[in-house]
Formats: C-alpha cells, sequence, structure tokens
C-alpha cells in the first residue's frame, strides 16, 4: 500500500475550486493529506484544520465544500439553506445519492462538488442549491476570512 503524504499546494489537486475558497484555506493554515490506508473516501476536519483523502481526485471538491460551508459561517446548517435542502434533494442525480441527500451539510457538499465539475447542469436541474452556493462563495471576504481567525484561533493554536 502506497504511504501517505501532505499535498503542500491545495490548488495542485483542487486546479477547479474557486481561487476565494483556496486563499482562506491557505490562509488559515488547513492542510491535506492523502492516505491510502483510510476506510473513507474523504474528511474534512475543521478542528484540526485538515482534509484527509484516500487518493487525489474529485472528492477534494466535496471536502472543500464543507470547508465553504464552514468559514461562510456554517450555511449549511441554516434556516435558509434547510428550505432549499428540502425543495430540491429529490433532484439531485448524482453517483453519492444517499451519501448526498442524508442530510443538508452532506448535500452542500455533494453539490458544490458539481458546482465546480458541473455548474450549468447544477444551475439548470437544482437552481437554488446553485445560488446558495454563489451566495456561500461571496461571503468569503479577506474580513471573514480574519473573523473565522479570531474566533477559531484560540482552538488552534
Amino acid at each position: 500500500m502506497d504511504s501517505k503524504y501532505s499535498v503542500s499546494n491545495i490548488a495542485s489537486i483542487a486546479p477547479k475550486m474557486d481561487s476565494r475558497v483556496l486563499k482562506a484555506y491557505k490562509k488559515l493554515g488547513f492542510t491535506v493529506t492523502i492516505d491510502p490506508s483510510v476506510n473513507y473516501g474523504g474528511c474534512f476536519n475543521a478542528h484540526s484544520r485538515s482534509i484527509i483523502l484516500r487518493f487525489e481526485n474529485e472528492t477534494i471538491y466535496h471536502e472543500l465544500g464543507h470547508f465553504l460551508a464552514f468559514v461562510a459561517g456554517n450555511v449549511d446548517r441554516t434556516s435558509d439553506f434547510a428550505a432549499v435542502y428540502n425543495s430540491e434533494k429529490s433532484k439531485f442525480t448524482g453517483i453519492n445519492r444517499s451519501y448526498a441527500t442524508q442530510n443538508s451539510s452532506e448535500y452542500f457538499a455533494e453539490s458544490v462538488l458539481e458546482y465546480v465539475t458541473s455548474p450549468s447542469t447544477l444551475k439548470r436541474q437544482r437552481p437554488k442549491t446553485y445560488a446558495a452556493i454563489v451566495a456561500a462563495l461571496n461571503k468569503i471576504t479577506d474580513e471573514r476570512i480574519q473573523r473565522v481567525m479570531d474566533i477559531y484561533g484560540p482552538f488552534w493554536s
């Protein structure tokens, strides 16, 4: 089995991700580790400021979806997004349907993957979800990044 390794430049494995997300990821000191020994595709952990992936693949966009939701203010858990989730989850057609639609957080993350890899399809099939992702991306400002650092920095030290 291959050994695990760290990815120093997240853009190298997530080249299609919105630059605001990549900038925030780097600025907040988050890391990416590829570990073929894990028994899951990927895991985002805000407490340890990390993403662990089994392989370098498009799962990075799903995990960065969790990161986006976190930095934008846990937008995947708001009542506004719950309404979007409840109205459009039945229209989700991805291969991970049961996993992606089990709750609003996984739905948001899987929708971010689709936003990155097939934005026109997402916009056409689930326009409210598309708009929610755009709104979350628009919240990623230098001020927001600093606010996240101010709030969570003491826990990360």
